[in-house]
């Protein structure tokens, strides 16, 4: 039975329904005030738990098989009154019709100031509604459209959005958002409208992948920015709006099981995280200690290999109001185990006398295991009319215990055929932990009546990373001369190498206070809101590591090497037994930032403008631990933006807006970045730019936005972005011969324009959710080429246009959704698709990496039991579709008397293929 086969059976199995006799009674649920559907409203019978049903997109319901009686129909749908209708059924085979125009719940006005979730917050409706009245352009994801969705993490569910693709991270999952062909550097994650900071050891942005998706309220996706908003956002911002508390007494909990395909086709390879030392020998003693071989696991380097768990996923909110609710509390918790397998192959390059040359063929196998845990806790407090705080708190944990098996095979003579030359044997054993932990309180107040109103918010935030122990051991054997004056290659025995034990440490600290004073008047019968606010960060960034290089002990006889039998039946001694304490790895960042802002919102017939500006000052002040002969020990960075927007929204009817705007902003560069790091990559040497300039943007938007329906939305907008001194990772000379040095550089100025287009229609119970983004980008830089016109090869220097790392010109989404809410039914179809990019910039002429345009296909659906119960199912990657990185230029095959294998494109040359395989989700879910 095929894939096809199985998906099809089973979406027919969730909507089997069963056939019987008797009356039927149909009709609408619309809002008294404007006549629009209302979708999801529960129609029950007073006295009969077993009669139902809920109105579908266009506010209609049916209740089939009823046998004749008198019944008495209730209507119930968050933010509005209950309705009751009585009515007769005198003849089984009658159609009846009943129509219910429902009013608002006014009785919480007096005391609640802002309730969301009396209003359906988590719903499309109320998603929909918030991007037509918002002062910017925006788009948002409900939490209902997120529980439907294949999706468990947040990071994953932003690809969904238009506009936006993901950075994945090796096992497959999405990890880093990027929006309008800007990489997330030009972007930044908010949590209930304020920043937090990233536990990321290199980056400020934050790796979306920490939070679980059941958390969510909604997200909601900035591409412009108003005055009262941060302005170090060239791309966009996401907002992670936390579930807040309900109106009633709420409990929404799931259980789920599930496994990733690699694992039916392979083992899993395990180390014991038990075994990790949490602190190097450093930490352990004293800056002077001496570290010894025995101050080494070797049990974290003792690989096995085993059958792995089924994948566990959990989740719970409960929340009520009390005290005649003034006070509402919600408590929110998940917890996912997941377990990943990727299957790799990666070729090594370098660049000779022009010509692009495959050095190895590296075979990776990486076995993932993920634990992600979030809790999420919110109370609100209503003073009374006038006076609300709020306080809450947020703190997720991501594991990844990582261990990666490469077999790297040396493409170089004697390698004639498969099974000869040289073999490198590595095992990498990594742990690391990322952490985010955020409390906020918040106030709002209304004075002077409703004319003049103040909100305010403090919040400590503290984000920390964890690498402890990262080790990788290393032998060479194969086929080989040893010596290198040896006559002829021979095979060889498997020879211990040098390794390194590395630990990293990070903690970004943030205390952070906003404030904003809105005043509401009328002038000559114009209304008018003028805001004026600011906000001050402190945040301190501290960064620990400490490397051991540890090499074999020499042995007595003839051939001094060590060979390799197993991890704990040779020797090693410790080659830099102080381990690196001067190392500018170690430093210390101090970062603060004031700003203020002026907004006039005002709004003349049917045109409403926002306009003001805002003003950031930064100051940076880096420390490092290397000795004080050295440049770049200390460094300090000042400077200050001025940030104009100003945005138009012209409503020509109440569903249809056209929007125009322009705004001014801003990217700070990593502080690991303006650090002068040096360090032996993946890859490459890796080093930082004391010397990178912080970017500007200028940013201009004009959007078209048609909502037909509650629920359904068409958009079309476009985006124009200036760039000045944008930043990226490229190759730069370390000034010792030709080598390299791979660092994050100031590239000349880019200008990025594009065109995106929104979708979502429905038909009765089918509906079509599309997206499309064109992007474009071009950014020069000059690049090394060969010249050998004269008979020698000579490098020249040569300017060359490129897009912006990172950015695909094609970017589409395509659901295809089921929902039969009489019964019970939601399934969905999902295709996403991101065109072909750069993902690493070399420093030669037309060598850049691209990846390759990559397409996945998911499926999900949720089949409701009983009145409160429901069963789903989530499959992601159905079609198993491969991550690929080409460079497009032929691989030079005469340097090498072996042809490498994969490469089929004469044009261009792979030199990497992953395969993340299935991961399937079977659970069951609980509402009341």
């Amino acid at each position: 039975m095929n894939a096809v086969t199985k998906i099809i059976i089973l979406l027919l199995s969730f909507c089997t329904t069963f056939i019987s006799k008797g009356a039927t009674i149909k009709g609408t649920v619309q809002d008294h005030k404007n006549q629009e559907s209302i979708i999801g409203a529960i129609i029950r019978e007073k006295n009969n738990t077993n009669i139902g049903a809920a109105t579908d997109f266009d506010g209609n319901f049916i209740i089939k098989n009823i046998p004749a009686g008198n019944y008495t129909l209730v209507v119930d749908y968050l933010g509005y009154v209950s309705q009751t209708k009585s009515i007769q059924i005198t003849n089984d085979a009658d159609i009846y019709t009943l129509h219910f125009s429902m009013l608002h719940d006014t009785t919480g006005n007096e005391i609640i100031i802002t309730d969301f979730h009396n209003y359906g917050a988590e719903s499309d409706t109320f998603a929909r509604k918030t991007e037509q009245n918002a002062n910017n352009v925006m788009n948002i994801i409900s939490e209902n459209t997120i529980r439907i969705s294949p999706d468990i993490t947040v990071a994953n569910v932003m690809q969904r959005v238009s506009g936006v693709s993901v950075e994945r991270s090796s096992s497959g999952d999405g990890r880093y958002a990027i929006i309008r062909g800007m990489e997330p550097r030009y972007n930044y994650t908010l949590i209930n409208g304020v920043k937090i900071p990233s536990p990321d050891n290199k980056n400020r942005y934050v790796p979306l992948d920490i939070f679980p998706a059941d958390l969510i309220e909604r997200i909601e996706v900035n591409k412009t920015l108003t005055p009262s908003m941060e302005g170090d956002a060239i791309g966009g911002t996401v907002n992670l709006v936390m579930k807040n508390a309900p109106s009633k007494f709420y409990v929404n909990s799931s259980l789920s099981t599930g496994y990733n395909q690699t694992f039916f086709n392979r083992s899993y390879d395990y180390f014991p995280i038990s075994a990790i030392n949490k602190q190097s020998p450093y930490q352990q003693h004293s800056p002077s200690y001496v570290a010894q071989p025995d101050d080494f696991t070797r049990d974290n380097l003792n690989f096995t290999t085993k059958t792995p768990l089924p994948n566990l996923i959990g989740s719970l909110s409960i929340g009520n109001r009390f005290f005649k609710k003034k006070l509402g509390i919600i408590l929110c918790g998940s917890y996912q185990n997941t377990y990943r397998g990727t299957n790799s192959v990666f070729f090594p390059s370098d660049y000779s006398q022009g010509n692009l040359k495959l050095t190895d063929i590296w075979v990776r196998d990486y076995s993932t295991h993920l634990t992600r845990t979030g809790l999420h806790a919110k109370m609100d407090y209503v003073i009374n009319r006038h006076h609300k705080v709020s306080l809450y708190n947020l703190y997720s944990v991501l594991d990844e215990a990582q261990t990666r098996i490469t077999i790297d095979t040396l493409l170089a003579p004697p390698r004639t055929q498969t099974g000869t030359g040289q073999v490198s044997y590595f095992s990498r054993a990594r742990f690391q932990r990322q952490t985010i932990y955020n409390t906020t309180l918040q106030g709002e107040h209304e004075l002077l009546s409703t004319r003049l109103l103040f909100d305010w918010s403090a919040l400590y935030s503290i984000a920390t990373g964890a690498i402890p122990d990262w080790a990788e051991l290393h032998y060479v054997g194969g086929y080989y001369k040893a010596p290198l004056s040896a006559p002829e290659p021979s095979q060889q025995p498997n020879v211990l190498q040098d390794y390194n034990r590395t630990w990293w440490r990070n903690t970004d600290k943030d205390y952070t206070g906003y404030a904003n004073l809105h005043y509401k008047a009328l002038i000559k019968n114009i209304p008018f809101t003028l805001s004026v606010g600011g906000m001050y960060r402190d945040k301190k960034r501290e960064n620990f590591y400490d490397n051991y290089l540890l090499r074999p002990q020499p042995v007595s006889g003839p051939d001094p090497r060590q060979m390799w039998t197993n991890i704990y039946e040779f020797n090693w001694y410790v080659f830099n037994p102080l381990g690196s304490p001067n190392d500018p790895n170690n430093y210390r960042v101090t970062e603060k930032i004031t700003a203020l802002y002026t907004q006039l919102k005002f709004k003349i017939h049917k045109l409403e403008t926002v306009a003001g500006i805002r003003q950031e000052q930064t100051y940076q002040h880096f420390d490092t631990d290397v000795d004080v002969t050295r440049p770049g020990k200390s460094g300090t960075i000042q400077y200050v933006d001025l940030l104009p927007s100003i945005h138009f929204k012209y409503m020509l009817n109440t569903k249809t807006n056209i929007r125009a705007s322009y705004f001014s902003s801003i990217s700070r560069p990593g502080f690991f970045e303006i650090v002068p790091y040096n360090f032996q990559g993946e890859n490459w040497l890796e080093t930082g730019n004391p010397y990178l300039k912080h970017t500007r943007a200028q940013n201009f938007d004009a959007r078209y936005e048609f909502f037909p329906k509650a629920n359904e939305q068409i958009l079309v907008g476009a985006f124009y972005k200036i760039i000045t001194n944008p930043i990226e990772y490229g190759f730069a000379s370390t000034g010792v011969q030709n080598d390299k040095t791979y660092q994050p550089g100031n590239f000349g100025d880019a200008i990025n324009y594009g065109l995106e287009l929104v979708y979502e229609k429905y038909i009765k119970n089918y509906g079509l959710r599309a997206n499309y983004t064109y992007t474009h980008s071009k950014i020069t830089s000059t690049k090394t080429a060969t010249d050998n016109s004269s008979g020698i090869y000579q490098p020249v220097y040569k300017d060359q246009s490129r897009p912006l790392q990172g950015q695909a010109a094609h970017i589409a989404n395509i659901a295809l959704i089921y929902k039969n809410p009489q019964k019970g039914i939601t399934a969905q179809l999902a295709w996403q698709y991101t065109g072909k990019r750069i993902v690493l910039v070399s420093p030669y002429y037309e060598f850049d990496y691209w990846q390759k345009g990559f397409q996945q296909l998911d499926l999900s659906a949720e089949k409701k039991l009983l009145k409160k119960f429901s069963v789903f199912i989530k499959i992601q990657n159905l079609l198993n579709t491969p991550y690929q990185v080409y460079v497009n230029q032929p691989n030079n095959v005469n340097n090498i008397n072996y042809n490498p294998p994969m490469q089929t494109d004469g044009d261009k040359t792979l030199v990497q293929k992953e395969y993340y395989g299935q991961n399937y989700q079977l659970g069951i879910r609980y509402i009341f």
